[in-house]
């Protein structure tokens, strides 16, 4: 049987410990995407407002109305500013446009979309979480 050296055992030791760190941050950071279950809200369409924050979505109110998660696509933070017509995350600076373009750093995924459709002769609004 072939001895192994210190440092080979040194070596998968640290590479066993950085999979299972790499491992465990991703479950920590993207957990809010398995919180959020299928469940259908309704809420009413906020009026004279171009953005509302809620605490799993942002609903922007222009030509149409669109839903975005609001989890920031870097480190899944709550989005809950809106600063010069650009949603902000607070906790790295990300910055995204109305859209939901990513256009200032560190995140550089675009915001997801939630499925959403209008109700009740126009006056709510129906999304699906």
């Amino acid at each position: 049987m072939e001895k192994k050296s210190r440092r080979t055992f040194i070596k998968f030791g640290i590479a066993g410990v950085v999979s299972l760190l790499i491992v465990v941050w991703n479950k920590f950071t993207l957990r809010h995407i398995n919180q959020l279950k299928q469940v259908r809200k309704v809420f009413p369409i906020p009026k004279n407002r171009l953005v509302t924050f809620y605490r799993n979505f942002i609903v922007v109110k222009r030509d149409k109305i669109t839903v975005f998660s609001s989890h920031c696509t870097h480190l899944g933070c709550e989005i809950n500013r809106l600063e010069n017509n650009k949603l902000v995350c607070p906790c790295h600076g990300s910055e995204f446009d109305l859209d939901g373009n990513a256009v200032k750093g560190p995140a550089y995924k675009r915001l997801k979309k939630i499925p959403s459709q209008i109700i009740s002769n126009g006056s709510e609004i129906e999304i699906n979480l």
